[in-house]
């Protein structure tokens, strides 16, 4: 069975670090190392007595047993010293270079400017004192080398790279990456809203056509549309190819009184499962909903209206003689 990984944990900065039963890490034993000098600067331990104060706090048997076996050298040994001997017995001999290779081929890619660097800057905490550790300006040219092509397109154009100092270099950076993303989302919104526009469906369907269809099919109009899953728009009649000419209709969304053809049609085909052919009452009744009511003259409002008082309705109702 193979032993899970060791996890470093440390409850207040006064207190000894621990790291729990496991393998180590390379990034674990890194937070043990800066928690044991913390621990150190807070108890004011003496330089001899660091080792044996805290060496028994990596938990994992197998490290305490080693510690055990020669704890009389081990104890005279510097903090310094005594890391490097649990560096070189209980790491993978060549975590260095895995850990620099990692970081190495990392690049910004769609990730967030500031997010990446952090990844990249804690990648390069780990391999300190160690040949792989980049210094800051290293460290700058890397990053500078990996960015965003859209990034370092503006990158250039701001003149960023004579900012020498690592954490300056890395905010300016950082806020020019933020208005690309602005940018970028602006632009995917855009895109979306114009998708959305195409997509839309057709504007006006037919409505007196429905009912009319609806009445004549009864129940076996029911059933086809529940039994039938897939259904294919029929083809235009010669009387709906006419009834569409004759009012400025589209021919792709089968709509009068439009501004647009077939080719250049905004709008997707009628669905085949609610459209109903276009008739000549769904044309007038169209019609009747776009026209203007003609305003009325208040003036002449008691001549017309008197007369059709005085002259009656055309009946015989009227007329009291016989």
């Amino acid at each position: 069975m193979m032993a899970g990984k060791g996890h470093y944990e440390q409850s207040a900065a006064h207190k000894a670090p621990i790291i729990t039963v496991g393998n180590i890490t390379p990034k674990a034993l890194r937070s043990w190392e800066m928690g044991c000098k913390q621990y150190f600067l807070h108890r004011s331990i003496d330089s001899a007595e660091q080792v044996q104060k805290i060496a028994l706090n990596l938990q994992d048997p197998r490290i305490q047993d080693w510690y055990l076996n020669d704890y009389d050298r081990i104890d005279k040994l510097t903090f310094s010293a005594f890391m490097e001997e649990v560096r070189s017995c209980w790491l993978p001999s060549d975590w260095a270079a895995i850990t620099r290779q990692k970081m190495l081929a990392s690049t910004q890619g769609n990730k967030a400017f500031s997010e990446w660097a952090i990844d990249v800057q804690t990648q390069n905490t780990i391999l300190r004192g160690t040949t792989s550790h980049l210094t800051d300006a290293s460290l700058k040219y890397y990053l500078e080398a990996h960015i965003h092509p859209n990034l370092a397109c503006e990158y250039r154009a701001m003149e960023y790279s004579t900012e020498d100092v690592l954490r300056k270099w890395i905010e300016k950076v950082r806020l020019l990456d933020e208005k690309r993303q602005r940018d970028v989302a602006k632009h995917k919104e855009a895109v979306d809203v114009a998708i959305r526009a195409v997509a839309r469906p057709a504007p006006w369907t037919s409505t007196s056509s429905s009912k009319t269809q609806s009445s004549k099919g009864g129940g076996d109009a029911v059933k086809s549309s529940t039994t039938n899953k897939f259904l294919c728009l029929p083809a235009l009649t010669m009387d709906e190819r006419k009834i569409l000419q004759d009012n400025e209709g589209c021919f792709k969304c089968r709509c009068p009184f439009q501004k647009h053809t077939s080719r250049d049609c905004p709008y997707n085909f009628p669905d085949p499962k609610t459209y109903k052919p276009l008739t000549a009452d769904d044309i007038a009744a169209k019609k009747l909903k776009t026209t203007p009511i003609a305003a009325i003259d208040i003036e002449h409002t008691v001549a017309v209206v008197m007369p059709s008082a005085v002259l009656g309705d055309g009946t015989d109702s009227g007329d009291d003689s016989d």
